[in-house]
């Protein structure tokens, strides 16, 4: 059973990829990864590092310096069925399907999708988290989870890490 569910989780992920395609390679994708790319990089919050990482983190502080270990300045994205908001300091632009030309999104199960795209073209740690809505089925037999919003978020913890000293830069 195990391996039947494996296998539906791998072909759903890669029947959303191929649903998101049109999207990843339109003008609207490529103005908001530009925005994110304009928007800089600023120093690595140490809080910003989850704990299974902390580890790792503070040895490449300590080798590359921490004055060199960068993250996007962007706190959130938010996506849904109008469209895509980055959120930096406060300040929130808009990326809205109508704008393009497009038209809203009715089928947003492909939302997580996106967000995994967008977090690989960020720099730093971000947790995905989406918000659900039940629908009932078309024969009337029950209901089924639809995603409604996807956040993305910088990633924070409470509890700071130590870096030592540091030297040269590396990436992640």
């Amino acid at each position: 059973m195990g391996i039947l569910r494996k296998l539906q989780d791998k072909t759903g992920e890669v029947r959303a990829r191929e649903k998101i395609r049109p999207l990843i390679e339109s003008r609207m994708m490529r103005d908001i990864l530009l925005e994110i790319g304009q928007r800089g990089n600023e120093a690595l919050d140490p809080q910003s590092v989850p704990m299974e990482q902390r580890a790792r983190a503070a040895r490449l502080a300590k080798e590359c310096g921490l004055a060199g270990m960068r993250q996007s300045v962007v706190d959130e994205v938010r996506l849904n069925a109008a469209g895509i908001t980055l959120v930096c300091a406060g300040e929130e632009t808009a990326f809205l399907f109508g704008d393009y030309n497009y038209e809203d999104i009715e089928d947003t199960d492909c939302l997580p999708a996106v967000a995994q795209y967008l977090v690989q073209h960020m720099r730093g740690y971000y947790n995905i988290t989406c918000t659900f809505y039940s629908v009932s089925k078309p024969n009337g037999r029950g209901t089924e989870k639809r995603t409604r919003e996807v956040l993305i978020r910088r990633h924070h913890e409470d509890t700071p890490f130590e870096p030592g000293p540091v030297q040269k830069q590396r990436l992640f």
